[in-house]
């Protein structure tokens, strides 16, 4: 009885330092990495907004691109990026509208903002 203790001992000692590596090396969650590219360019407020619910620095990526290539204001920007995901790319979207278009800017914000805020309508929300 004494040998399968020992056994499990060595087992499970062998087991925690690896345990305590694998929370060091913990990877950063998608908001911190969006939050932390967003405040390069913008306050933490509009950051914190911005990033809030990401699942990558797609928000963040094309807040800076319009930023830096568009004529949007920052409510703006935050308006068109704030749900975008890898998938969908409102600044570009934005940026071709508007290199092809005489539209004004609330049309084209219109135009390629991502559909989630759309689709939050219709979701219950729970206050407690």
């Amino acid at each position: 009885m004494f040998r399968p203790l020992v056994g499990m001992g060595m087992l499970l000692g062998a087991l925690a330092p690896g345990a305590a590596f694998a929370k060091e090396t913990e990877a950063t969650a998608p908001q911190v990495s969006c939050y932390t590219a967003a405040t390069e360019v913008s306050d933490d407020s509009t950051a914190t907004q911005l990033c809030r619910g990401a699942r990558s620095t797609a928000p963040a990526d094309c807040f800076l691109r319009i930023q830096n290539e568009g004529a949007l204001t920052q409510g703006q920007a935050l308006q068109l990026c704030q749900f975008a995901t890898s998938d969908n790319d409102p600044a570009s979207c934005f940026l071709q509208a508007q290199k092809k278009s005489f539209g004004d800017d609330a049309r084209l914000l219109q135009l390629c903002q991502p559909p989630v805020p759309e689709f939050l309508r219709y979701c219950p929300v729970y206050v407690q």
